[in-house]
């Protein structure tokens, strides 16, 4: 008899790597780890709430798996790759909605898979109507046969990562995280993860890296909106520091575990990797920090890993890499050293 392969993809029980070496300082007795989402089907940990959404409708009956061309529903979300490679995988049409900002990597596998992209103007408020989370809630609302994902303000967000990423961590470390990094975004992965953990163990310490200019801070500080947002998914109640960041600070981290671990993260794991790396310093052993490795560095080969557009963005990338790299930084390279053209 041959065995076949209904479905290839295995969602979830991703590697917890020891990250310690990129910080040789550390006090003793403290570890810092990186929980490798990005090895994830599609390279992210959306992979996870995708998934967990797409069983819940299709276990209650509003979505049916290989429906046919006349019937099959047709999904809309801002999950980018994990929602197209699920709708690929599960015999649904889909609608992808990003925004200009999001690189060109990331929509050529959205067009890969097969999906149909809608491109949003960036940086506009949350209440403008050409806003990624309105022009969602405006298709589904006029298309009845449309199906929403609604990741912003979906229960089964953080409920995703409650069943899946906290026991997961709570497991490999053996109990023994003291600590969890997570960025925000939707707030799903650090609301629903730290859920988990404090119920184990009130003393775990979550930590949600902010970038500059984002809205969470002076909302987690001060309660204070900068703008209108609606994010049902974050418990701010569960976030016990709110560390800031550069995204320089995140995008030298990314190059840093390139050169010296071998893998390639993008730029919200590199915040995550900056702040566990900061705290840690900090800290008096024993502690286990582990920070989420969100996604893969390989979206982001036409920015984060690009010299020249890093350049264009005022960052040194030279000094970077020396960095990166532990030897000194010489502005002039050496002979025979030259980039290759790209071909």
């Amino acid at each position: 008899m041959v065995a076949v392969l209904v479905a290839w993809i295995s969602v979830g029980n991703t590697p917890l790597l020891d990250l310690s070496a990129l910080a040789p300082d550390l006090p003793k007795g403290v570890r810092v780890l990186g929980k490798a989402e990005f090895s994830n089907p599609s390279g992210s940990v959306k992979d996870r709430i995708v998934e967990y959404i797409l069983d819940e409708q299709e276990r209650i009956g509003r979505l049916t798996r290989f429906s046919g061309p006349d019937h099959r529903r047709l999904l809309v979300g801002q999950h980018g790759t994990s929602l197209a490679m699920f709708s690929a995988l599960r015999g649904y049409r889909c609608i992808a909605i990003t925004n200009r900002g999001t690189s060109k990597e990331k929509v050529q596998q959205l067009y890969a898979y097969g999906a149909e992209v809608v491109v949003t103007a960036s940086g506009v408020p949350t209440d403008s109507p050409v806003h990624y989370q309105n022009v969602e809630k405006q298709l589904v609302e006029e298309n009845p046969g449309y199906f929403g994902l609604n990741q912003y303000d979906s229960p089964l967000n953080p409920e995703a990562y409650y069943a899946t990423l906290g026991p997961e961590l709570w497991a490999q470390t053996n109990g023994k995280i003291t600590h969890l990094v997570a960025a925000g975004s939707t707030g799903g992965t650090v609301s629903g993860t730290a859920r988990f953990l404090k119920k184990k163990n009130q003393a775990i310490q979550v930590i949600m890296p902010d970038p500059h200019g984002s809205i969470f801070y002076d909302w987690w500080a001060h309660r204070k909106l900068v703008k209108p947002t609606s994010f049902e998914g974050l418990d701010l109640s569960l976030i016990d520091v709110m560390p800031r960041f550069s995204d320089e600070q995140a995008f030298a981290t990314c190059r840093t575990i390139a050169r010296r671990m071998g893998m390639m993260v993008g730029g919200s794991a590199g915040g995550n990797v900056h702040a566990a790396l900061t705290l840690a310093r900090k800290l008096k052993g024993p502690a286990t920090v582990v920070a989420i490795l969100c996604d893969s560095g390989t979206k982001y080969l036409s920015k984060i890993f690009n010299d020249e557009w890093m350049a264009s963005k005022g960052y040194d990338v030279a000094a970077m890499d020396a960095s990166a790299a532990n030897i000194p930084h010489h502005p002039k390279q050496r002979p025979g050293t030259e980039r290759a053209a790209e071909c």
